[in-house]
């Protein structure tokens, strides 16, 4: 599997100021809000008993790649719930504005970011 990760830090797409890094806190976050949106348009959510599970299966692997992401799990999940942000994620290009460049405060770490 480690030869996808080199793969995916030297993608093309990939900001060239960043192109070789591990990846940051905003990349994993935007990668986890996509992530939950589209489970939650095949309507995974509506089984608690599964989407509790896959918060945490997706808050222990993304420790893999950023260890700041776990606590940003339950936030992230949730940003889908609001047709609003992902109008703007797609009216801004698809970016996500509110996290690119954004590191974690002392104050939001170890702590749950809920």
């Amino acid at each position: 599997r480690e030869w996808q990760h080199v793969k995916a830090y030297f993608a093309p797409k990939r900001d060239q100021t960043r192109q070789g890094q591990r990846f940051q806190l905003d990349e994993c976050r935007t990668w986890m809000r996509l992530m939950f949106w589209s489970a939650r348009e095949e309507g995974l959510d509506k089984f608690p008993l599964f989407w509790s599970w896959f918060l945490e299966f997706i808050s222990f692997y993304i420790d893999i790649y950023q260890m700041t992401a776990p606590p940003y799990v339950k936030r992230d999940s949730a940003w889908s719930i609001k047709k609003d942000n992902i109008g703007k994620y797609l009216s801004d290009n698809r970016l996500m504005k509110d996290i690119i460049g954004v590191n974690p405060l002392p104050e939001d770490f170890p702590q749950s970011c809920e």
